[in-house]
């Protein structure tokens, strides 16, 4: 098998499956796609990231997965599980014709560029740990996705603790949790998922919360005989994932809220009071739903879509620590809290997010510059994508024929991702296609394309909902705190519809004026 390839993508998630769907679409078969896993779906596969116990996707998911129409797959439920999501990539591969272009168990270890229409990519065998194959391409796909790199807390002591202890995004199934005192860290999505699902097969669960998170019930059910129906028929899926981006107008929703409406804040408010009745009659203790209802706005974090959040809490074994300074040490048999309690445990669970910011590996391009250079991370700032550069959030210049996907500078907070990943992906597929057709032999952004899209960025977060708590949206860590290192603005906070008004629409300027060919 030859190691030298039209293209490679590095990550076998949703964005690299159906970027190597568009890519044969667009008559190209020489690609591969490396994974490092053992199987596909990025954050959905199996004993991957997204595999802990009540794992299950936030959004609906006649809307979230791509292709179900052509593919003949009808969800079970309105909002399905990781195992489902899991069985239904396996169909999605097969649709698509992928097989043969699947690389498992290989991590890419670095991306380096060798001259003109020429990158080397460096792996590690993940079976063995040892070095990998090098491959050789004209030009690199990083689809490794956000949420690759688990973040773990920086909390003094951890590694005395004697109990057993994991992150969420590694779950140790090994572990038997019948009857045992655990202890989980964090109130975000998995932890809402891991505390709903584990509740009554402990003895105790403690759960340590620094902030509240609004939640929403999701409303679940199978799927009804008549969206069944509408699978049948044809369209029904395709039609839930259109967007009419030229007009600027989303589809219709039946969420309680449009993007304008959460940025203003009588609006936001408003809804806030709703959510915190709510959550005033599902928790029976007045002075424990107080604790649970944030005192930030809507959607400034990360929402909970889930029926059972708030309920748990009223189980006579589930207790909730509330303290806004969090854990601040581990103890060989449990935690220390801020305020000076303490909590012992048999098992520490953390549930503690994600590095979305993090390269994960380092990419050198023309004349010693790097990622890591057009993004402000570096050793000081624990490689965090501080500062990033870019147009459109795909395209970095001095890296040419080098493409993020779901990378900062394209993702807002409220887009469903995977329509993010099939349109970038159709993109990168039309215009290596392009390139090929036109004997064009590299492409990169020009430097006024690249100043424009991030100033439009930076200031596109003005006046936004995210701007008024701490989320990961615009994260720092302790550290940076510390340091008094700025807080990442990597992220497109527009609308999606104004995003692809600008990779598909010419908003900004046409592709010919932004992007520069070679064809030496």
């Amino acid at each position: 098998m030859s190691n030298t390839h039209q293209v490679v993508i590095v990550g076998g998630g949703f964005s690299g499956l159906l970027c190597g769907y568009f890519l044969k679409q667009a008559g190209i078969e020489d690609f591969r796609i490396l994974e490092m896993g053992a199987s596909l779906g990025g954050v959905w596969q199996n004993g991957g990231v997204g595999g802990y116990p009540g794992a299950a996707c936030d959004v609906q998911s006649y809307a979230y997965l791509p292709f179900l129409d052509r593919i003949g797959f009808i969800p079970s439920k309105k909002y399905v599980s990781q195992q489902e999501i899991a069985a239904y990539t396996d169909r999605l591969v097969e649709y698509c014709g992928l097989q043969e272009h699947i690389q498992f168990a290989t991590k890419v270890s670095s991306v380096d560029y060798q001259g003109p229409g020429r990158w080397q990519i460096s792996t590690v065998d993940m079976a063995s740990g040892a070095a990998g194959t090098v491959y050789e391409a004209g030009h690199v796909v990083s689809a490794n996705g956000p949420l690759s790199t688990p973040r773990m807390p920086e909390v003094r002591g951890m590694a005395h603790f004697q109990g057993e202890t994991f992150h969420t995004a590694k779950w140790d199934y090994s572990v038997d949790l019948t009857g045992k005192r655990v202890g989980i860290i964090g109130t975000g999505a998995s932890a809402a998922q891991v505390i709903t699902s584990i509740a009554d097969e402990v003895e105790t669960l403690t759960v340590f919360q620094r902030s509240p998170t609004w939640a929403l019930p999701r409303d679940d059910e199978p799927t009804p005989p008549e969206i069944v129906e509408a699978f049948q028929r044809g369209g029904y899926s395709e039609s839930l994932r259109h967007v009419d981006w030229k007009n600027g107008t989303p589809r219709d929703s039946d969420l309680p809220w449009t993007f304008d409406s959460l940025h203003d804040k009588e609006s936001n408010a408003k809804l806030c009071a709703v959510i915190a009745k709510r959550i005033k009659a599902d928790v029976e203790d007045a002075e424990l739903a107080d604790l649970l209802t944030p005192d930030y706005p809507f959607f400034c974090k990360r929402v909970l879509f889930i029926d059972d959040y708030y309920t748990t809490f009223n189980k006579a074994n589930v207790t909730l620590v509330n303290d806004p300074g969090g854990v601040v040490a581990v103890t060989e048999t449990g935690v220390e809290m801020a305020c000076g309690d303490y909590h012992d445990v048999d098992v520490l669970i953390y549930a503690t997010g994600f590095d979305s910011n993090h390269i994960p590996f380092p990419v050198a391009g023309r004349d010693g510059v790097t990622l890591a250079n057009q993004y402000g991370a570096n050793a000081d700032n624990n490689w965090q994508m501080t500062r990033p550069q870019s147009l459109w959030g795909i395209h970095v210049a001095n890296l040419p024929n080098f493409y993020l996907m779901v990378g900062p500078q394209s993702l807002n907070p409220v887009t469903n991702v995977t329509l993010l990943c099939e349109e970038q992906a159709k993109y990168i597929a039309s215009l290596i296609g392009r390139m090929q057709e036109n004997d064009e032999l590299e492409v990169e952004p020009t430097s006024d394309a690249v100043k424009a899209w991030t100033q439009r960025c930076n200031a596109s977060a003005e006046n936004k909902v995210w701007l008024r708590c701490n989320n990961w949206y615009m994260k720092s860590t302790k550290s940076d705190v510390e340091a008094g290192r700025e807080r990442s603005q990597g992220m497109w906070m527009e609308s999606y519809e104004t995003y692809l008004q600008h990779l598909l629409g010419g908003a900004g300027g046409e592709a010919e004026t932004l992007l520069r060919f070679n064809q030496d």
